[in-house]
């Protein structure tokens, strides 16, 4: 039978499903409201002969898995055996796969669940006979009518037909992000730690705990008993919440909605575009980053990700019409080639237009293009808007503008305390979104010579009595002094403190001094010596630091967030020449005065003979710019392993063997208590060595975080650490066994690491999935010596690099990688 089989009336499923939908599309009234809403049982049911699944048309809305009503005094268990001798006449065996919760929120007067079972039919009943109203298809079928739901209403009623289906293919619950989108998200705009991305749209669109609740009685009334939305459920949603003039653009707006390409769209992701679509919410600060990515969805009609000529025709079109400016041809053509000149400078008439969407957002976020805050928004606002009978309406009034500190789109949080008056600008502004903080004068000056080295370092009072300041501005300076003490940065300028010293020392060191004729006060010594340096005074002034730097490292995530501009450098081996040669390139002023942050992946000591003057040098710039300098553990920060090389060895002979014992324990003391991992502008993981496995977190970043500190043992004290430490891509050169092979294949893409004897090789399906499950674009590792200093990889999702050049006498380069602009850019390092 062809996996498209007829109901039992007559006609292609899909065929009948077609006719409903026009029915389903002028009806909005609802067979339950949610204070009736009973927790629901569904039931998969496989059909052996021909792999297809049994779905039903569920109150003419769109096919769905067969379900039922958990009774009063009823088990779900008793429900689903119930449903399946509804089916089919007969006792049938059940098994729980897969529970939902949809949440307590105060619109609901208890805890409503969804439970999904797996129903396994008894021996010679698996036949081909569809029962009543019901039909049988196969799972590339319903993932078509899924795929369709992107630019055309779906035929499917929700998403669960297709998660819940896929996972009872692979033996698995279903996709846990999903099920968090789908269920029930209590967003407090006051405590929103956890979902930091969405704070400021929320809080600007003024969508308070009770307008949340409010609209998700809306949204669970038209959804339920599925937790998602087809097109034309929300085109349902959107005219109960007032949006009546939506039907003939009702593709574009679900299209912007949809931000995952699904075809089906959940709670969190109705939220969030009612938040963008709301009248009132500015159009400056980070929402108007989001509201600008809402906008290029709309208009991108082939989904590309690229603008062409006709969509941002589309675009200039409307604005004009809602600025009231003529649309004669004549007008909007010059409007369009002027506006795309903005974009691409390049441009000219007859030019193929290709805008993406970063440039789109830089050039809005720039204020080279204005227009776009006029664009998506509803006639009204959706907390004032028609309801269903019985809704009551919002009543509480608009949220109080309060002090809180606040986490940016991308990045730390930011610790200074600020008003929304200062985030939120009118919505009538097109003002850029790409600064959310006041500027501030920064503690200090300084003087550079044109070499680019830092001469001169001043504090700003230092100055009130000169001509840098004027008579009224001194006043003013004097009576802040107090509070500017406070800086971190007054201790990072301090030359008396330990990790200034250290860095004046690590410069005598670098230093090549020749004596000259007649001079007796200074000692002779090559480049990179201590020639005469008291060593003992040198190992109490790193220990001092340590302790410092250790309480620093112990407040960090072990999963950084960074924020672009950020340099990102590989193993560097004790190889302090390259380090001083990457410190002379790239922030030759120093870290706090460079506009970018410095990431290092780990490998800090061993193999090279300069692995104390490394650490020390890193842990200073740590101490000094900890905002700017981030340190991760590679697998060399590990005592076993510094026993088995040359560290241990390195701190016994430079330091003797009591100190250099002590002063090898306190940095590895520190050592444990740095981060593993970081994600730089939520899209580029960074690691020492690979991606973590399912087996932890089910690969999910999360789990990162959930690493203990300090971390002494990691192989046996955590295992994902030692994983993301160790592991290594798979590379063409090594030749896997055929056991080996039917390992990766049937381990999700990770295989024993015989290599190493430890941890895992990934091949590129493993590292797909991991960036498809994260919502990452690429990672980068070191880990690996690469001749050219880095290399690119696995569809050119990963990078490898590597910043020690001549590793163990080789002839191979150093390099470091840029993040910055949406782009990453290799950069090699010339250490002749």
């Amino acid at each position: 039978m062809d996996s498209t089989a007829s109901f039992s009336g007559g006609g292609d499923a899909t065929d009948q499903m077609s006719s409903n939908g026009d029915n389903m599309m002028e009806s909005v009234s609802h067979s339950s409201t949610v204070s009736g809403l009973k927790s629901i049982v569904s039931v998969i049911v496989k059909r052996k002969v021909d792999d297809c699944y049994l779905l039903r048309d569920y109150e003419g809305k769109g096919l769905w898995l067969p379900c039922t009503d958990v009774q009063n005094n009823e088990t779900c268990t008793a429900a689903a055996q119930r449903l399946g001798f509804e089916l089919f006449g007969l006792k049938v065996t059940i098994q729980e796969i897969i529970k939902v919760s949809l949440g307590k929120s105060p619109s609901l007067d208890r805890d409503i669940s969804h439970v999904t079972y797996h129903m396994t039919l008894p021996e010679g009943e698996d036949s081909e006979d569809s029962p009543a109203g019901q039909t049988w298809l196969s799972l590339p079928r319903i993932r078509e009518l899924a795929e369709q739901g992107r630019s055309q209403s779906s035929l499917l009623f929700g998403v669960e037909v297709l998660t819940h289906l896929e996972a009872n293919e692979v033996g698995r619950s279903a996709d846990v992000s999903l099920i968090e989108d789908n269920k029930y998200v209590f967003i407090d705009n006051d405590l929103m730690s956890n979902h930091s991305p969405y704070n400021m749209l929320l809080k600007s669109a003024k969508f308070g705990p009770k307008e949340q609740e409010l609209l998700y009685k809306e949204y669970l009334d038209v959804s339920f008993p599925s937790q998602s939305l087809n097109m034309s459920q929300f085109q349902i949603l959107m005219k109960r919440l007032g949006f009546i003039d939506i039907t003939s653009n009702i593709t574009d707006y679900f299209r912007a909605f949809d931000t995952n390409r699904r075809g089906f769209l959940t709670w969190l992701d109705t939220l969030i575009g009612l938040a963008c679509l709301e009248p009132t919410t500015p159009h400056g600060g980070s929402p108007a980053e989001y509201r600008c990515r809402y906008i290029f969805r709309y208009y991108d009609a082939d989904c590309d990700g690229v603008f062409n000529l006709q969509e941002f025709r589309s675009m200039i079109h409307d604005i004009r019409v809602k600025k009231k400016q003529p649309v004669t041809d004549d007008a909007l053509h010059e409007d369009v080639l002027a506006s795309a000149m903005k974009f691409c400078s390049h441009y000219k008439e007859g030019d193929t237009l290709e805008l993406p969407l970063n440039d789109f957002l830089t050039t809005v976020g720039q204020l080279k293009f204005r227009g776009t805050s006029v664009l998506f928004r509803s006639p009204r606002s959706f907390l004032t808007g028609p309801r269903s009978p019985g809704s009551p309406r919002s009543t509480s009034p608009p949220n109080k503008r309060t002090k809180k500190e606040f986490t940016p789109l991308y990045g730390r949080a930011l610790s200074t305390q600020m008003s929304q008056n200062d985030l939120m600008l009118t919505a009538n502004n097109d003002q850029g979104y790409l600064s959310e903080r006041p500027y501030e004068l920064a503690t200090h000056t300084v003087k550079v010579r044109r070499s680019g080295a830092l001469i001169d370092v001043k504090a700003l009072w230092d100055l009130k009595d000169t001509d840098a300041f004027s008579s009224m501005t001194s006043q003013d300076l004097e009576k802040e002094k107090m509070r500017y003490s406070r800086y971190a940065s007054i201790d990072s300028f301090n030359k008396g403190s330990h990790a200034n010293e250290m860095l004046s020392g690590l410069k005598y060191f670098e230093m090549a001094i020749k004596k000259k004729p007649g001079a007796d006060t200074l000692q002779e010594k090559k480049a990179f010596d201590w020639g005469e340096v008291d060593m003992t005074a040198f190992a109490k002034c790193l220990l001092a630091m340590c302790e410092q730097l250790k309480d620093l490292l112990r407040t960090e995530s072990r999963l950084l967030r960074l924020r672009s501009p950020v340099y990102i450098l590989g193993d560097i081996h004790g190889n302090y020449h390259d380090l001083v040669c990457f410190e002379k390139v790239l922030w030759r002023m120093g870290p706090l005065v460079t506009p970018s942050s410095f990431l290092f992946l780990g490998d800090y000591v061993d193999r090279g003979a300069y692995g104390i003057e490394v650490v020390s040098y890193l842990f200073s710039q740590k101490v000094l710019a900890p905002s700017k300098f981030f340190l991760l553990r590679g697998n060399h920060e590990l005592r076993s392993v510094q026993e088995n090389f040359n560290f241990k060895r390195e701190c016994l002979e430079k330091f003797g063997d009591q100190v250099g014992l002590k002063v090898w324990d306190t940095i590895n003391e520190c050592f444990d208590v740095m981060p593993l991992a970081a994600v730089i502008d939520n899209k580029i993981f960074c690691v020492h060595g690979g991606i973590p496995s399912i087996a932890h977190g089910d690969g999910m970043l999360d789990a990162i975080d959930d690493i203990p500190v300090p971390l002494s043992d990691p192989e046996f004290e955590s295992p994902l650490a030692w994983e993301i430490m160790w592991s290594d891509p798979v590379n063409n050169s090594y030749q896997f066994s055929e056991e080996e092979e039917k390992e990766l294949k049937s381990n999700n893409g990770f295989v024993f690491n015989s290599r190493r004897g430890t941890a895992f090789f990934w091949n590129v399906e493993a590292l797909m999935g991991f960036l498809t499950r994260n919502g990452l674009s690429h990672v980068i590792r070191a880990h690996e010596v690469q001749q050219s200093g880095f290399q690119v990889q696995q569809r050119g999702k990963l990078l490898t690099v590597f910043s020690s050049s001549g590793y163990c006498g080789g002839s191979n380069d150093a390099a470091c990688v840029l993040a910055d602009s949406n782009k990453l850019r290799l950069i090699r390092l010339d250490t002749t």
